[in-house]
Formats: C-alpha cells, sequence, structure tokens
C-alpha cells in the first residue's frame, strides 16, 4: 500500500506527478493488473494515472459498487445498483471516445466519436429514468407495507458495514438471515415481528451498513431502502467494540443518518462482538465507552451475551413513548372516537348513556399533533370527576 500526504489533490492525477510515475514502476515490477485508489477521482484523474501507469484504475465508489454488484440478490438491490453505476459512469462517457473525436472533424462537423458519445449519453440517461421509474414504484410498495404496520412500534438497526446487525437481528427475532464477515452482506431492508416480554408486539428492520466517504449518488440510488430508517420510531446503531477504528465508524454513522435527517430519532447504542475481545481489555474498553455513553449495551450477538439487556432498552423505549390518558368522550363525537381507536391501544373502554369513557395509550406524537383536542376531553374528565366529589 503506497500512501502520500498533499495539501490537496493535485488536479491532474490525485496524487503528485512524481507519485504516479513512482506508482507505475512499482506496478510494472509487481506485475498488477489494476491500481485501487482508496479515495474518489475525477474522471480526468482516472484517465490520467491509466496513461502513465498503463493499468486499470479503480476508485473508492467502483470499487464499492463492484462489491454491491456481487451481492446484490433481490430485484430491487439489483436495481439500485444498476442506477448507481449508470450514475457513475455517465460523467467518465466523454474520455471513452476521445481516440475518433479527432475523426470527421472541422467546422460545422462532428466526429463519430462525439455521436457516439451522444448516443451513449442518451441511452444511459433514458436507462437511469426508466431505473428511477422502476424503483419509486418499488417504494410506494414498501411505503404500503409501512403503512399496514403503523400500529406496530418500529426499530431499525443501523450501523457501519460488517458491524454484525445482521446477526443482532437474528439474534433478536429467532431468524434465519444471511450473515458473513465481509462488507456489505445486507443490501436489502429485512424486517421482523417480535413480541416483547410486555407482550407488546414491535417489527424490527435491518438496513444497509454504512461506510465513509459514501457516494452522495449511491446514498441517493438507495433512498428505498434507506427510508425504513427515517421512517422508524428508535434506531439501534451497532458498533463493533473490537475495531480499532470503532470511533471514526460510529461518527461516519452519525454522519449519514444527518444526511437522510433521521438523526433527531431515539437511540440505543449497542456494542456488539465482546466476545473477540480478551477479559481485560473488553472491562476497559466497557469502562471507558460507559463515560461517553452512559446508558450503552455492550453484547455479544454470536454468542447472545447479555442480550436481555437490548430487549428491556427497547421496552423502555416504547413506555416511554407513548402517554396512557384517561377520556370521557360524548357520543356525538365518533370522528375522534374512530380515530382512537385506529391511533391508540384501547386499555379500557365503558359506554354510558351520552358518551364513552376510554384509558388508552396513545403515541406521544398523535399526542402532541392533537393536543388541544385530548386535552379538552381530559380536563371535562377531571371537571367531573372534581364535581362528583364535591357533591357527597
Amino acid at each position: 500500500m503506497e500512501t502520500q500526504i498533499r495539501p490537496k489533490p493535485h488536479p491532474a492525477y490525485f496524487i503528485g506527478s512524481g507519485k504516479a510515475k513512482e506508482i507505475a514502476k512499482l506496478a510494472q515490477r509487481e506485475d498488477a493488473n489494476i491500481i485501487i485508489f482508496d479515495d474518489n477521482l475525477t474522471p480526468s484523474q482516472d484517465r490520467n494515472l491509466s496513461k502513465i501507469t498503463k493499468k486499470r484504475i479503480i476508485d473508492r465508489s467502483q470499487l464499492i459498487l463492484d462489491i454491491f454488484a456481487q451481492h446484490a440478490q433481490t430485484r430491487q438491490s439489483k436495481l439500485q445498483v444498476e442506477l448507481a453505476q449508470l450514475q457513475y459512469n455517465l460523467s467518465r462517457l466523454k474520455g471513452q471516445w476521445t481516440h475518433l473525436s479527432r475523426i470527421e472533424g472541422g467546422i460545422g462537423f462532428r466526429g463519430p466519436g462525439e455521436k457516439q458519445l451522444e448516443i451513449d449519453r442518451r441511452r444511459i440517461n433514458d436507462r437511469i429514468t426508466h431505473l428511477k421509474s422502476k424503483l419509486v414504484g418499488i417504494e410506494q410498495i414498501n411505503e404500503t407495507k409501512r403503512k399496514g404496520r403503523k400500529e406496530l412500534f418500529s426499530a431499525s438497526l443501523v450501523g457501519y458495514t460488517n458491524a454484525g446487525k445482521s446477526t443482532v437481528l437474528n439474534r433478536l427475532t429467532s431468524s434465519h438471515l444471511y450473515t458473513a464477515d465481509q462488507l456489505f452482506a445486507t443490501l436489502e431492508t429485512t424486517t421482523r415481528a417480535k413480541t416483547l416480554e410486555t407482550k407488546e408486539r414491535i417489527v424490527i428492520s435491518d438496513t444497509i451498513g454504512f461506510i465513509r466517504k459514501i457516494p452522495p449518488y449511491l446514498i441517493a440510488s438507495f433512498h428505498a431502502t434507506l427510508q425504513e430508517v427515517v421512517y422508524s420510531d428508535l434506531l439501534l446503531h451497532v458498533v463493533d467494540i473490537s475495531h480499532p477504528k470503532l470511533y471514526e465508524y460510529m461518527d461516519t454513522v452519525i454522519q449519514t443518518l444527518k444526511g437522510i435527517h433521521a438523526n433527531h430519532k431515539d437511540m440505543i447504542l449497542i456494542f456488539n462482538k465482546i466476545d473477540l475481545l480478551p477479559r481485560n481489555q473488553y472491562l476497559f474498553m466497557k469502562k471507558k465507552l460507559r463515560i461517553d455513553y452512559p446508558d450503552s449495551l455492550f453484547v455479544s450477538a454470536r454468542t447472545g451475551e447479555y442480550f436481555d439487556e437490548i430487549e428491556q432498552a427497547i421496552s423502555k423505549v416504547l413506555a416511554n413513548s407513548k402517554k396512557c390518558i384517561t377520556l370521557k368522550v360524548p357520543n356525538n363525537e365518533q370522528k375522534f372516537i374512530s380515530y382512537l381507536f385506529d391511533n391508540a391501544e384501547i386499555l379500557e373502554k365503558r359506554y354510558n348513556n351520552d358518551s364513552v369513557r376510554l384509558r388508552v395509550k396513545i403515541p406521544l406524537e398523535k399526542y402532541t399533533k392533537n393536543f388541544s383536542l385530548f386535552r379538552r376531553f381530559e380536563i371535562r374528565t377531571k371537571r367531573m370527576a372534581k364535581r362528583k366529589f364535591e357533591l357527597q
């Protein structure tokens, strides 16, 4: 591996021209076929490096896309990967036809290279439009599924790629999702139901892993997949405690969540893979991390150690996310009564001649949104109770 410290990337080669020649000689000596850059290159930097090294150049984005293409299994993930690949390649078309652009040129003429470039660009743009349309359709189906389970509390597993999110979901829900010690083993969202010890039923979703310096168009392509995170009530941030760059990876996840406007949600921080650390190192890391993250959990998804703490933490968040209230609603307020039956958990109901008395558990978000209406009937209940006490 070669590195270079520069105040800013070289506009033509990303690295310095001297370093580029040095790498070209090294690649020749090692008989390398491909040179991979751990950063994103501009189309011109890609072309210039190819010329000077006489080797195939792959930048960070292309490497990620190649890995994605190998792991895409479902129709949705295949469409998302193809869309990202086309968007990546669109800006790189121009340099592929320079060998033809000088033929048949001149004032008022267009060479065959330029004509082919326009044809290819149009075809790619048409395909991009088609793929986006397909993905919008899939997103609408996903939205319908979300609405079908809107009454259930939802949690999403998020984290850096290979942090063990799928293994956590398997352990929590007794599922058998594919897991592997590799980057981006999961490219699509998988949702499973779980009944807590409190008898409350929730859904938990496994999502695509995040990575540092992720290209913006990649996030855009996987918009349908990431929407599950956006609409979740709770995020379970899984971190590989054994990784030396865990702080950097945690920050990457937070920045990615900010990018999709999901950083404001309730979050439980789960440090996974404690079984990979020697006992003394684990105790030291736990003590150190608890200073900055006092409510964090430390588990092993592989062995199940301390896993009951995750369910307890979810139950605590779930209890705090709902408000339990008693209402006395007149029978002529049928619209509001229907709203309660559709959006709240009915704990107790008692019908009277002119009203219905309900004890309900309502999500705080819905309570706040209709605060004046809820407060109106809460006050009535309290006033009725106070008046009855005074008459006695």
